[in-house]
């Protein structure tokens, strides 16, 4: 197969290619750790640039498939979190699950959410790692762009990941004074207000920039046996950077952030069982579930804090034979989701899980760019101390076997790398790339403990012998510490035909760590690694009307890691192997200049080639043979279409746009159940926006316009309530009225 792609790659190259033509933002020097060096030719009004390669640069210039959204994208509707821009994304999945999100590109994700296990998809805010899953449904705000790269990431980056990167990049201080306001109403009653303002505080020396945002909605849905609404929002976000700048060579770049949400999202809808449901779920003992599949009817009201705050320094100084990058950062945020244990009114499940952490890092990069070379090479290092637990309570009638119970324990990382990439233009049109990162990571799991009868009944814990801590009654004496490390190797080459048409090849291998999944009180998990065998063409044609950008993969991928809920715990396994085969066409059409088309087509076959485990969701299940079965969340197709016409009127202009997008089926584990999945499906939007030449907006939109119901992510419940599916729900059509002025 591998072989078969790279001949239609080959064959595809003389022919096709791609970019993402909007309006360029261009954001503050010093967010890149390599100028680029000026060309006598300009890019066109048309570029997005872009710091993907740690370096300013046209987004066509960059031979790996990324994808650029900015903050035109994001003037077209309300966007809440990731979630939001998903559809906008070749092979981007990002699934909510019990207030956290799971990211996935191409395939290369985490299907569950558990303490211990990092996502295979790194999240950057302005440069900084972004640890838990939940925050992936921090609110967006202030955005200059957002970059999504796809296919392993290390030798640029100081965290390493084997599906890909997202980087979201904030607006920075400006050299005069400016700002926005911006707020805008919808059905549900969703409020938001949005606002920033930005300017020089001494001359050109001291700049700074505070922008803050809230927004709250109604429910989806309601709770029937309280009255109370459920899949709510409710948040507060503020950021302020100050800008120093020394010198012409000496910078430094003052972050604080600040996250606050507490609403009623997440709730448990009860999506049916895997197989005919058995006697431990409430539906087989006489308890109902709402026929609106929004609704839920639950004994208690679901609960969904997060937290999250942190501050950075990134600094930066040109030496006289290169440029010097440092970024610090410190975080730390807390998360707590309640919910109902077994989808229905039966008294007495309930379940909490609950996440403190607190993370250092440290980055240095130096490098240059020239002429002939360009290098870059990096330190890094990441700190994290992380308290997971989940406690609850069981339904009465399962006394004899659970009652009050509770997991956790403390997750300490230490991961250490050293990462370099050179590229040398042999000639002005032919360059060869050559990369590499060290990686070593050492967790300790403490204090690591599972009851499942009350503090007073058996308790197990991972040491060998009980503790003031931890008075276990089985001590298992499970490792408690344990060290993973990879070099990780990239090798490209890519040759311009001109200054808008490339074409370009790949091979590097990605690795993520191994570690422990807390509370499970199991063995620690192996690392997961990836080769991957890329290649593509970006182009532009017909003096730039049209922008094509083609992408052919390829990847081996071992001992992935899945989660799979055994009893209470959440355990993490390696599978054995999988393989994934893909290809992906960007493009966008400017028919005249008012009327344009875009969007994309993406196949992506993602499947296991070796692998066989139990369903833990099917009673008595047998080891399956899941070879071809697909990933979870990597629908096999997916495509989006997007047409939009700009014009002159009423002194300002008027910009009409709608867009559809769809996907085959997506699965939600590893043994492709058709109850644990999404059928095909596609979603349209609209959009109607007046901009005034005095800088003032507004805008009408309408979302998922034919009000479908699509499940966004799911978890299969213990086996002791009946295994049934809990289903999440994407947001369903939603319209409403933004108004803003930029000043």
């Amino acid at each position: 197969m591998k072989k078969t792609y790279f001949l239609i790659s080959a064959a595809t190259l003389c022919c096709v290619p791609q970019v993402h033509a909007v309006q360029a933002q261009t954001s503050s020097g010093i967010e890149q750790a390599v100028p680029v060096p000026q060309t006598e030719e300009p890019s066109g009004a048309g570029d997005i640039v872009v710091t993907a390669q740690r370096r300013s640069e046209r987004l066509q210039d960059i031979p790996m498939a990324i994808t650029a959204l900015n903050a035109e994208s994001f003037e077209r509707a309300p966007v809440t979190n990731l979630i939001d821009v998903q559809t906008s994304v070749p092979n981007l999945n990002i699934s909510p699950r019990g207030g956290s999100g799971v990211i996935a590109i191409r395939g290369i994700g985490f299907a569950v959410v558990t303490a211990g296990a990092e996502g295979s998809v790194a999240l950057h805010t302005d440069g900084v790692y972004q640890s838990r899953p939940f925050a992936a449904l921090s609110g967006l705000f202030d955005v200059n762009r957002i970059e999504v790269a796809r296919g392993p990431q290390g030798t640029l980056y100081g965290r390493n990941s084997t599906g890909g990167a997202i980087n979201i990049i904030s607006e920075k201080p400006t050299d005069d004074p400016s700002g926005y306001l911006d707020i805008s109403f919808g059905n549900y009653s969703d409020l938001s207000l949005e606002g920033a303002i930005s300017g020089p505080i001494v001359g050109d020396k001291l700049l700074a920039r505070v922008s803050a945002k809230m927004q709250e909605r109604d429910g989806y849905g309601t709770n029937a046996t309280t009255g109370k609404d459920v899949d709510d929002l409710k948040t507060r976000a503020l950021r302020a950077i100050l800008d120093f700048r020394l010198s012409d060579g000496v910078r430094f770049l003052l972050e604080g952030d600040y996250f606050k949400r507490d609403d009623a999202a997440g709730a448990t809808h009860f999506g049916g069982c895997l197989q005919a449901c058995g006697p431990n779920a409430a539906v087989s003992r006489g308890w109902t579930v709402p026929s609106n599949p929004r609704a839920v009817f639950s004994d208690l009201d679901q609960v969904n804090v997060a937290e999250d705050y942190g501050v950075s320094l990134r600094s930066q100084a040109e030496l006289p034979f290169a440029d010097l990058s440092s970024l610090t950062a410190y975080r730390r945020g807390s998360m707590t989701n309640i919910f109902d244990l077994d989808g229905t009114a039966q008294p007495g499940g309930r379940n909490s899980r609950e996440e403190n952490y607190e993370t250092f890092s440290q980055e240095l990069q130096i490098g240059r760019s020239s002429l002939s070379i360009d290098w870059i090479v990096g330190l890094y290092y990441f700190h994290e101390n992380n308290y997971a637990r989940a406690n609850g309570l069981f339904p009465p009638f399962l006394a004899p076997i659970a009652d009050v119970y509770f997991q956790g324990g403390t997750l300490r990382t230490d991961a250490y790398a050293a990462f370099g990439e050179l590229s040398y233009h042999v000639t002005p049109k032919m360059t060869v790339t050559l990369g590499g990162r060290y990686s070593d990571e050492r967790k300790r799991i403490i204090d690591e403990f599972v009851y499942l009868r009350g503090p007073t009944g058996p308790i197990t814990g991972r040491q060998a012998a009980p503790t003031a801590a931890v008075p276990c009654t089985t001590c298992l004496g499970l490792q408690d510490r344990a060290s993973f490390s990879s070099f990780s190797p990239k090798f490209g080459a890519r040759y311009e035909f001109s200054r808008n048409q490339q074409i370009y090849a790949t091979v590097q291998k990605g690795f993520k760590s191994g570690g422990f999944a807390v509370g499970a009180v199991t063995p620690s998990f192996r690392p997961e690694t990836i080769w991957s065998y890329e290649a593509g063409l970006k182009a532009s044609w017909f003096d730039r009307a049209l922008v094509t950008n083609l992408a052919v993969y390829h990847y081996d991928y071992q001992d992935l890691q899945l989660g799979q809920v055994l009893t209470t715990a959440t355990v993490v396994t390696n599978a054995a192997r999988a393989k994934v085969d893909g290809v992906e066409l960007e493009w966008r059409l400017a028919i005249d200049s008012h009327f344009s088309l875009d969007g994309f087509v993406a196949h992506n076959h993602a499947r296991f080639s070796s692998y066989g485990s139990r369903n833990p969701g099917i009673t008595g299940s047998e080891i399956l043979d899941l070879r071809g079965n697909l990933l979870p969340n990597a629908p096999k197709w997916t495509g989006k279409m997007g047409a939009q016409y700009q014009t002159e009127a009423f002194d300002g202009s008027l910009t009409l746009r709608a867009e559809a997008f769809a996907s085959s089926r997506v699965y939600f584990s590893e043994f492709n159940d058709e109850a644990n999945s999404q059928r095909p499906y596609w979603l349209a939007n609209a959009n109607i926006r007046y901009e005034a030449t005095d800088d003032w907006y507004a805008s009408l939109y309408l979302n998922n316009i034919f009000d479908k119901t699509i499940v966004a992510g799911t978890v299969v419940f213990t086996p002791l309530v009946g295994a049934f599916v809990n289903r999440q729900y994407l947001p369903p059509r939603s319209y409403g009225v933004r108004i803003g002025k930029k000043f």
